[in-house]
């Protein structure tokens, strides 16, 4: 992977600064402005941040006519004003060397690392009562089926972890902290805990489609249901061909079902079990963290976001010891 470290990031532009650097392009979209004349609207990115600018006086067409589409390596100009950044000027990337690969942004740790630490956890949580399998089999089952859709999706468009793969980054964390709450809350059942975790969104790998460069969009049946439905319907028809325990799907269920917390955050019904909030809370706190993250990645330590941060009640200061970040 190229080093990208050296050019001052989309996020992290000071007021009035110019600069130049190396971007991939996203997305290209036609546009008419309030006078009539044409633009294009362009999602760049920089390896971390995205950031959507203007081109006026152009179209796609003579974009493309300049080797400039959708996909491509570019040498941008840019400069800061107030809230925006201005694009003076486009061009084909001159480093060669340069891929598209280098841009799109992935976990910090490697997807078949976390695909495997998963399934070991899953196994080892295995609780059989005699007569039926163990709910943790229905989860490797579903994991294992649409293992490659669970590895590269996206966790969402634009909230927290929407990256390619971001679908299994914050699966991962939330089953590793699963585990971890288990030994101080007893009364959790860790089987459950580590299935409601691990299947909590695997309703998202129908709610998105998550292209090669990581950029996700709502398929129709996402806005028709929602992942919180169909990831609990497609557990409860997948368990129904098997020996499962029916309070445990029921219960594994309506974890699924529950948790957003509440109904006008997108639960279809509030927590009812100690597991249900409990799983509520780990996807909250993921998500948080996530964002402090993000936030982190475009601050200097002693520094704080200008304004209150996406997804968040307050804005964010990066502390002053806090001299790397992981997103």
């Amino acid at each position: 992977m190229a080093d990208l470290n050296n050019y001052t990031k989309l996020a992290s532009a000071a007021p009035g600064e110019k600069f130049s650097r190396p971007v991939l392009i996203m997305s290209v979209e036609d546009a008419t402005a309030s006078n009539g004349k044409p633009f294009v609207r362009l999602g760049l990115m920089d390896g971390t941040t995205k950031k959507v600018v203007n081109r006026f006086d152009e179209t796609c067409e003579t974009l493309k006519e300049k080797g400039i589409t959708n996909g491509t390596v570019v040498d941008v100009k840019l400069v800061k004003n107030g809230d925006f950044l201005n694009l003076l000027d486009i061009s084909p990337c001159a480093d060669k060397t340069l891929a598209p690969e280098d841009f799109i942004r992935h976990p910090p740790v490697n997807s078949d690392k976390m695909y495997s630490e998963i399934c070991e956890l899953l196994r080892g949580s295995a609780f059989s009562d005699g007569v039926h399998a163990p709910i943790s089999e229905l989860a490797l089952t579903i994991l294992e089926k649409h293992k490659n859709a669970y590895m590269t999706s996206s966790a969402a468009i634009a909230m927290h972890h929407n990256l390619r793969g971001g679908l299994l980054y914050h699966s991962y964390r939330m089953v590793k902290s699963a585990d971890a709450l288990c030994s101080v809350y007893t009364i959790l059942d860790r089987e459950l805990m580590l299935c409601g975790t691990a299947l909590h969104d695997i309703g998202k790998i129908w709610e998105y489609s998550t292209d090669e460069l990581g950029e996700a969009t709502e398929t129709p049946s996402g806005a028709l249901y929602g992942h919180l439905y169909m990831g609990a319907e497609y557990v409860r028809s997948t368990a129904a061909a098997g020996n499962y325990d029916p309070e445990k799907v029921k219960m594994l269920s309506h974890m699924i079902l529950s948790h957003h917390g509440m109904q006008e955050w997108g639960a279809v019904v509030c927590p009812a079990t100690a597991e249900a909030f409990a799983l509520h809370y780990i996807d909250n706190l993921d998500a948080k963290l996530y964002a402090c993250e993000e936030n982190y990645s475009t601050l200097t330590p002693g520094t704080m976001t200008d304004k209150r941060a996406f997804g968040l009640d307050n804005r964010i200061y990066r502390p002053g010891w806090l001299t790397d970040v992981e997103n």
